[in-house]
């Protein structure tokens, strides 16, 4: 009796993994989509929305392309993303606490622009993300239609340039 219960529980684990596995792979922002509320702040601590005439959404999932994005909006004006009609977030959840109020939030308040933050892993899981690579999500009246991949900055400015 006792081999039938450990096939039927590991059966069990089995179907919960693959069900959790195409949930969660079902779930990414999609062409078509709407793009979510998010309910998170700036640097600064204030609400942090994608207003609804946003064009484009750059979303960091990684230091790697949040290097990508700072260097080149660290050459550019306070407004310079709102005349695009552009939004930014980073991702800062995988960043130890500790790190991240010492030394990441205080050097990301000098930026002259927002930036939404993510301090909660969940609240960006939708997003699609590649490693390195700034997600450059295109909206048109707040439904997504195209999602790329910018793995420089060169790439980076000249969609920021067709805006």
């Amino acid at each position: 009796m006792k081999p039938i219960k450990s096939i039927l529980l590991g059966t069990i684990i089995t179907l919960m993994s693959i069900s959790t596995t195409v949930w969660a792979q079902s779930s990414v922002l999609q062409v078509g989509n709407l793009v979510p509320k998010m309910a998170i702040n700036d640097q600064h601590d204030k609400p942090w929305q994608i207003p609804a005439d946003t064009k484009l959404v750059l979303f960091s999932g990684s230091r790697g392309a949040n290097t990508i994005v700072q260097s080149i909006l660290s050459q550019k004006g306070a407004d310079y993303l709102s005349t695009k009609k552009t939004v930014y977030f980073s991702d800062l959840s995988k960043m130890p606490g500790f790190i991240t109020r010492t030394f990441a939030l205080p050097s990301m308040r000098d930026l002259p622009y927002s930036v939404g933050i993510i301090l909660n892993g969940e609240d960006s899981q939708a997003w699609p993300r590649e490693e390195d690579a700034v997600t450059a999500v295109f909206l048109n009246q707040g439904q997504i239609t195209k999602i790329e991949y910018i793995k420089n900055a060169q790439a980076l400015e000249q969609i920021l340039d067709g805006q």
